[in-house]
């Protein structure tokens, strides 16, 4: 028995006596007895199914170990049936020879017992033949199709989870042919002794079935016209297509994509016979036109600590037309390295802190030149922002059009005027400016102007953003700039990104998740020097390779902080990260749910960023960090601590340093320790072996 947290005398000893007259919660039998706690169950002779997956399938399982956990109490009458379930879940999975052939209840004074049960599995049930029948009247190459589809061969194991997903499988790859009465029949005959398993599919296809008519149900009331709802569907479901259900799937997506709705429901009216076809019926309820959203966030960081305000406000409905109107206003305050070293005024590091600001306006007018698939997008953005190795103050346009010819799949060309006002770090002369900024100049900050085409192609497969478990998502970044466009720099730059996600388990409990990217900026001169800044590639933190801090994952410049009266350690060197123009960052990552709130990771990431384009020798040098982590699943997405260790392999970040007057690269030696503990010391680069991160949202 367990007590809630309260004044530990008075408060137990009241549990002890109400425990004593038997009013606090002890299990009793049939008869007023008392019913023993299980405190363990022992599995023995189970190697096909695991000692976890046979206890949750059964009613008895063990009292958990940590304090205050739920007892679990020992009935023998449901352990009885207990062992009955577990020859059958060893059915399930093809094995009906097995049994169990010895269980035994061992008492643990004063009040529990252990329990230990051992398994005979016997050899599997396999198939022998399959047949499938009613799939005559489709093409050769159709019906073969079909037959793969169900998955099923001999000499195969036989599992009723695989067998019932066969038939289900081929019922829908028939309804997404047409066939929307298509209904598939199974029989299964197992013969236990020679242990073979006959199986037959009968195919009822029923009649060819096309989509009608779409009718739209907006409750009657809203201001969104039912004809902007029906050209969206019609998208995914042309006139006269096939019935399919992942047309319907297709529609419900993009009427929930136009963002106006609370609720939006398209299901289809019962098959008409006559004349082979199906009307699409939708249903939608309007959501708030106008929202205003406040909240605030903070970034904790080895290298920065940031907390900021936010506020939005969104008019879905702009002058009618569904015209959307957003502003976006962020402002805070932004702490290099941290806030400690900035309020104590540390001189032995680079200490800065300043005004952030990120200021958005963005209009969207969709059906574009009439075309339900266009919508035309407009922004303008003014932001400061304060990294280790600069300060921009910038206003950013851009103006394009997205095109959706799936709902999945967006192509977003545009145009992009940006001016961004860049002050060098102290300490950094007007020398490293084209290194630090890309500005050639003769003092230590410089205004970057850029102009620069933009396309953007993404396709996204998840089953969910926030936190995926199956799926894919591809995006393509493609970016000309200068040239007849004018601007400060002529450049291309190009970033694809590819993410995939498998899950295993019942419940999805294990995922494996992958990611990979490469960029390239290739400068039009094929001078490295030659590129702003703001365009260049950053790795490490939260959202890339978990082995660095944020941006730290990069080519470093080292200064001098700057002396002044009664300055310790006038001498005291700083690195700074200053972007490279390639970028190789990749990650594995294996998550399990513990809870169904929490979720246990472990991650291997890579990267490396280059001064210039990438080579085939950077990629036997890539860095390596490995890692665990912990999510607290929340509804605006995962709070996530994660902790990343480098390994001692690959190439690190070249180093530069002003030398008599000259750039030059130097070499270093890296911080092998872990948070300054361990190691062997004495490297100028501060960043260590070890990177902790909090954030909120999965890595991808």
């Amino acid at each position: 028995m367990s007590a809630r947290d309260g004044a530990a005398g008075g408060w137990l000893t009241v549990v002890w006596l109400l425990a004593s007259t038997g009013v606090v919660g002890c299990a009793t039998g049939r008869g007023g007895e008392r019913q023993p706690v299980v405190e363990e169950l022992d599995v023995k002779g189970n190697h096909v199914l695991s000692d976890s997956q046979i206890e949750k399938k059964i009613l008895t399982t063990p009292t958990g170990w940590w304090p205050f956990a739920k007892k679990s109490f020992f009935d023998p009458v449901v352990w009885a049936t207990d062992l009955e379930r577990i020859k059958r879940l060893y059915g399930s999975v093809g094995y009906y020879q097995a049994e169990v052939v010895r269980d035994h209840v061992t008492p643990r004074p004063p009040d529990g017992v252990a329990l230990e049960v051992e398994i005979r599995e016997g050899e599997v049930t396999r198939i022998s033949t399959v047949e499938v029948t009613g799939l005559d009247d489709l093409p050769a190459a159709d019906r073969a199709a079909l037959v793969d589809a169900a998955d099923l061969r001999a000499e195969d194991p036989f599992q009723e989870g695989r067998w019932a997903a066969a038939k289900a499988r081929l019922r829908d790859r028939l309804r997404d042919r047409g066939y929307a009465d298509a209904e598939v029949e199974g029989a299964a005959l197992i013969d236990v002794a020679t242990r073979k398993a006959r199986l037959t599919l009968a195919v009822r296809l029923g009649e060819l079935f096309r989509f009608g008519a779409i009718e739209v149900d907006t409750g009657g009331l809203g201001s969104i016209a039912p004809a902007w709802i029906w050209d969206q569907v019609r998208l995914a479901i042309p006139e006269g297509e096939l019935y399919s259900p992942e047309a319907l799937v297709e529609a419900q997506r993009r009427v929930v994509d136009m963002g106006v709705f609370a609720a939006v429901k398209v299901t289809t009216a019962a098959p008409d016979p006559a004349t082979h076809r199906i009307a699409v019926h939708v249903e939608t309820r309007e959501a708030p036109l106008h929202t205003l959203k406040l909240g605030g966030g903070v970034r904790i960081d080895q290298i920065r600590n940031e907390a900021r305000l936010i506020g939005e406000w969104t008019n879905r409905n702009f002058l009618g037309g569904m015209r959307r109107l957003s502003l976006h206003a962020e402002v805070g305050w932004a702490f290099i390295p941290n806030t400690y070293a900035v309020v104590t005024n540390d001189q032995s590091t680079q200490v800065r802190n300043g005004l952030v600001t990120r200021h958005r306006v963005e209009f969207e007018q969709p059906r574009f030149l009439g075309r339900p698939s266009l919508s035309e997008r407009s922004s303008a953005e003014l932001a400061r922002t304060l990294e280790q190795a600069y300060d921009d103050l910038g206003g950013r346009l851009a103006n394009g059009v997205v095109w959706r010819p799936r709902a999945s799949l967006s192509i977003y060309p545009s145009h992009h005027l940006q001016g961004d006002q860049l002050n060098g770090p102290p300490g950094a002369a007007a020398l490293t400016a084209p290194l630090t900024l890309g500005c050639q100049t003769t003092s230590d900050s410089c205004f970057v102007w850029l102009s620069y085409l933009e396309e953007i192609v993404t396709w996204d497969r998840r089953d969910d953003a926030l936190e995926p478990r199956r799926g894919w998502y591809a995006s393509l970044s493609l970016q000309q700039g200068g040239g007849p466009l004018q601007g400060d720099f002529s450049y291309y730059r190009i970033l694809p990104d590819l993410r995939g996600y498998v899950s295993f388990g019942e419940g999805d409990e294990l995922t494996v998740a992958a990611r990979v990217r490469m960029g390239e900026l290739l400068p039009a001169s094929g001078n490295a020097q030659d590129s702003a800044v703001v365009t260049r590639f950053y790795a490490g933190g939260a959202q890339s390779m978990r082995g660095f801090n944020d941006r730290r994952l990069s080519p470093l410049l080292v200064t001098e902080l700057p002396s002044y009266p009664g300055n310790p350690n006038p001498a005291t060197k700083v690195t700074l990260p200053i972007g490279g123009n390639g970028l190789v960052d990749g990650s594995l990552e294996v998550r399990y749910r513990v809870t169904s709130n929490l979720v246990v990771a472990a991650f291997l990431d890579f990267g490396q960023v280059t001064v210039g384009p990438l080579h085939a020798d950077d990629l036997p040098h890539l860095l390596v960090a490995v890692g665990m982590g912990l999510r607290y699943l929340t509804p605006v997405g995962p709070v996530r601590v994660d902790f990343g260790r480098r390994l001692q392999v690959g190439r690190p970040p070249p180093l530069f340093a002003v030398v008599e007057g000259r750039i030059e690269e130097q070499r270093y030696k890296v911080d092998d320790s872990c948070f300054g503990l361990g190691g062997t010391g004495g490297s100028e680069v501060s960043d260590n072996l070890c990177a902790l991160h909090i954030s909120i949202g999965e890595a991808f």
